[in-house]
């Protein structure tokens, strides 16, 4: 009994210092960049190609944008993570411990920015990361700092709403991922490009049933299709700005909806290579202000999501996703299936002093 009442508070410990991954709906802590004790994870993403763009000066306000004299873009796999602080750690207390835990793991701060670095809102720096549309907020007590050790680069801000991760692994794209044959337009456009923008799909106005018009453009879609039998696609409805941004965005997915469904009667594909859905007016790719670009905007955007390439030997082969930081980890952390059994039982006293020795090393790293 006294040794189960041990190992509970060890898992407590752990769990407090962020010793395991926390796997779920938020996803895993970087395994370069330990969360502070105490942390909550609150927002995660994670892509495996991304752009982002490092601060390397204090960004200050031109016209109605932030701007900064030195910047480092950057391209690989992107790891966001917001985590709410503990009350009971101060803003200071915590950046200082990220400087001191970094610079411990071997990281070389490329820029410090020191509270208040400013006194504008996290979501106006949002452009100048190129961080697309993550959660980024509060303003008091806003602190910087950028770090590098070898391809991998860490920007983050740490203010009075918690601490504000980005990793960036730098790497090269993996861009033959998407194998589409073909000589049409569309199939040239999804292979070199993953996605292609079609003005061929017809609907009356305010209404999302195709019409005669659409045939021929339906019928190179659904050859490319035909002729590529892996290839799964999105299809997603856009918009102008005429009506309500509502009625637009029923009217995206019900326009989407109907170009899958004429795929799959007319041209029958499988409904499930198609995923459908609607962006309304939320996504144009011209000014609203004119006719020629009210017409650009309303589109139907097909995105390649996945197919595969012929082998020389006559096969198909799939070009392998790759895979996730946390990914890597469980694999490394996976029993073989012969210990299957063994991994059943539950936590071993070697499992642990295990636990404590890794407590141990996270307290360390962090100075407490």
């Amino acid at each position: 009994m006294r040794l189960s009442f041990r190992l509970l508070g060890i898992g407590f410990v752990l769990f407090g210092l962020g010793a395991t991954p926390a796997i779920g709906a938020s996803g895993p802590d970087h395994p370069e960049v330990p969360p502070y004790p105490g942390a909550k994870m609150d927002h995660y993403d994670f892509k495996e190609y991304e752009e982002f763009q490092l601060i390397l000066s204090k960004p200050y306000l031109r016209g109605s944008e932030y701007v900064a004299d030195k910047l480092m873009p950057l391209e690989g796999a992107v790891t966001y993570i917001h985590y709410n602080r503990p009350e009971s750690a101060s803003a200071l207390q915590i950046f200082r411990n990220y400087q001191s835990a970094l610079r411990r793991s071997g990281f070389t701060e490329l820029f410090t920015c020191e509270r208040p670095c400013t006194e504008s809102n996290l979501g106006d720096f949002q452009k100048l990361m190129k961080a697309r549309d993550l959660y980024l907020n509060y303003s008091r007590d806003n602190q910087y700092l950028a770090a590098q050790r070898g391809n991998t680069y860490v920007s983050m801000w740490v203010n009075d709403g918690g601490i504000w991760q980005f990793v960036v692994e730098k790497g090269q794209l993996d861009d033959g991922r998407i194998a589409v044959s073909g000589n049409s337009p569309i199939a040239k456009s999804l292979s070199e490009n993953g996605k292609v923008d079609l003005y061929g799909f017809q609907f009356d106005t305010g209404k999302a049933t195709l019409t005669a018009a659409s045939a021929a453009t339906l019928k190179e879609l659904g050859k490319v299709l035909q002729d590529n039998p892996t290839l799964k696609l999105d299809i997603i409805g856009h918009t102008d700005d005429v009506g309500g941004a509502d009625a637009n965005q029923q009217l995206s997915e019900a326009r989407a909806s109907a170009v899958a469904m004429a795929l799959a009667t007319q041209q029958g594909i499988d409904m499930g290579r198609l995923n459908a859905s609607g962006r309304g007016m939320t996504q144009p790719v011209a000014p609203n202000t004119t006719d020629a670009g009210r017409a650009k905007n309303r589109r139907v955007e097909i995105v390649a999501r996945s197919a595969t390439a012929a082998s020389p030997g006559g096969t198909t082969t799939a070009s392998a996703p790759r895979a996730t930081p946390a990914a890597r980890q469980t694999q490394q952390q996976a029993p073989a299936q012969g210990n299957s059994q063994e991994a059943s039982k539950g936590i071993t006293i070697n499992d642990a002093v295990n636990a404590i020795d890794a407590a141990a090393k996270l307290k360390g790293l962090f100075g407490l």
